[in-house]
Parts: C-alpha cells; structure tokens; sequence
C-alpha cells in the first residue's frame, strides 16, 4: 500500500491510497488485478477533515486497498488543510465543483475513469448530488443520508414513550425550553457574520429523491446506504417502505446499524461500518 499527497487544482489537499501490491500479491489475486475497479472517494462530513471521524476514513481506505481499491479522502473548499474559496458562487456550487475538479484530476493524474463517493451525513447529501451530476460515478456508500418516516416509523419512536412517565417530564421540558427561546428571539437580534460557513442540509422531496432513485437504477448505478440508530431510521427496511414502487434489486441495498452511532465515536462502530462497506464492495465490483 502507498500513500501520496496530492494539492488538487492549487487548493484542494488530499491523500490517495493505491494498493500497490506486490508481484506475489498479483499471482495470488488474478481475477482482482485483471478488472479496474473505481476509486473510492470520501467525502468530508461537516467540518471533520479528510482523516473522518475518530479517523474513520483512514481506517477505511487502507481496509479498500487490502481488497484492491484505490481511494483518494480530500478536504473540501474552507475545511480541513484546503483553502476557502474566493468568489461569489455558493458554497454548494463550489463543493460540486471541487469534486468534480477531484474526478477530473485524478482521470488525468491517475487515468481512473470509474468512481464510488461515500460520505456521512453532509458527505452523503454531497455523494447524492455528484451521482445526479456525474456520469462517472459507478457507485455511492451514504452513511445517514436521506431518509423519510413512515408509519412503522412512528410507531417504532412514541408507543413505547406512551407508557413512559419520563418521556413525558423530557417532553414537558422540551417545550418549555422552545418557548423561552422563542421569547428570547422576539427581544434580541441574533448577530450575524457573513463570512459565516453554514454545513447545514435538507432533504430533498420524496419525489425528487424516487425520480433520482430511478435514474440512477436505469444507469446501474451501486449504492449502500446505511443507517445508524442516532438518524431518523429505525428499522432495515425503512427506505423500501418508503419507496415502495422502485423496484431496488441489486442497485440499492441498505444496512441498519442498530448499535452504532451517527459519527462512530465507539471502535465497535467503526467495525461495523467497515464489515458492511467491504463485503459490499466485493460483491458489486470484484468479480469471483
């Protein structure tokens, strides 16, 4: 494995990890080294930098490189090691240029032409968005990404707090404290900076969500999304009851990480994490 960093397009600082592998590795891997598998690239959530997490991203891609896949984990315009931006477009505009700028470099620099993004939460809002965008991207992992409750949903949050005295001191609690934030905002006026860099994202309509969901299946487009239970997801098949006229298949799976946590701040998280994301890139992209 080999390590090398890169400065994209004089602002952009990444690392990118190649599996390197040596003579004896090929002799033993031939169906792997014959088939080019797409790089990988990690997306920053919010303003973590390019090493994720509690360093999840570094964990993962030298996991990638030991099945062959080659990653490149960058920072974002104004996060982490990468400098800001210095014009009038949006700060979305501009993240979807610098990945795109990302791509572009490394099809020039490395000659890969196929990609996987994956991302956490703002990094899978990102992961979506390159996919709309971009016909090269093969695949995503979006880690608590868009999700949309349902009727189990519901049920699965408030029928057990029903019965539960304490729920209902917490939600007592709760409204007074929305109430006197309220109040306190009619009073003073919230300052405000310009400069002022806002990671915040919403979640695009159902419906432009499922049209998205089915262009991407008529492109054969791979994608992971996994869910832990700190998001808006509460049981596995959350998402297929949510879109219950696109036909998934192979395309779209889904993973529920009951016992992990939205950042993976726990090593047994992380484990996790890493289990389902390889044992699902070698079985969509390396051929047995």
């Amino acid at each position: 494995m080999k390590e090398t960093a890169y400065l994209v397009n004089q602002q952009l600082v990444g690392i990118y990890t190649d599996p390197n592998l040596h003579d004896k590795e090929r002799a033993t891997d031939v169906t792997r080294r014959k088939q080019k598998l797409p790089t990988i690239i990690f997306l920053n959530s919010g303003f973590l930098h390019h090493v994720g997490p509690y360093r999840l991203y570094v964990k993962l891609a030298r996991e990638f490189a030991k099945l062959g896949f080659r990653s490149f984990r960058f920072d974002l315009s104004g996060i982490g090691d990468s400098d800001i931006h210095r014009d009038n477009r949006t700060h979305q505009e501009q993240y979807e240029q610098d990945i795109q700028g990302v791509l572009n470099f490394l099809e020039s620099e490395r000659k890969d032409k196929e990609f996987v993004v994956l991302g956490i939460c703002t990094g899978a809002d990102n992961a979506h968005k390159t996919m709309v965008i971009d016909q090269r991207v093969v695949g995503a992992i979006a880690v608590d990404g868009y999700t949309y409750p349902t009727t189990r949903y519901y049920l699965n949050v408030y029928c057990p707090k029903f019965f539960s005295l304490s729920s209902w001191i917490t939600l007592f609690k709760i409204l007074v404290s929305k109430i006197s934030k309220l109040f306190i905002q009619t009073i003073v006026r919230k300052s405000s900076s310009p400069q002022k860099i806002d990671l915040s994202w919403n979640r695009p309509p159902k419906e432009k969500t499922e049209k998205e969901y089915r262009d991407f299946i008529q492109r054969n487009v791979n994608i992971l999304n996994v869910y832990t239970a700190s998001w808006a997801y509460n049981y596995k098949e959350q998402l297929a009851d949510v879109f219950t006229d696109i036909p998934f298949g192979d395309n779209i799976q889904t993973a529920y990480l009951e016992d992990a946590e939205h950042i993976f701040p726990l090593a047994e998280g992380r484990h996790a994490l890493t289990e389902v994301v390889s044992s699902w890139l070698k079985e969509r992209f390396i051929s047995t």
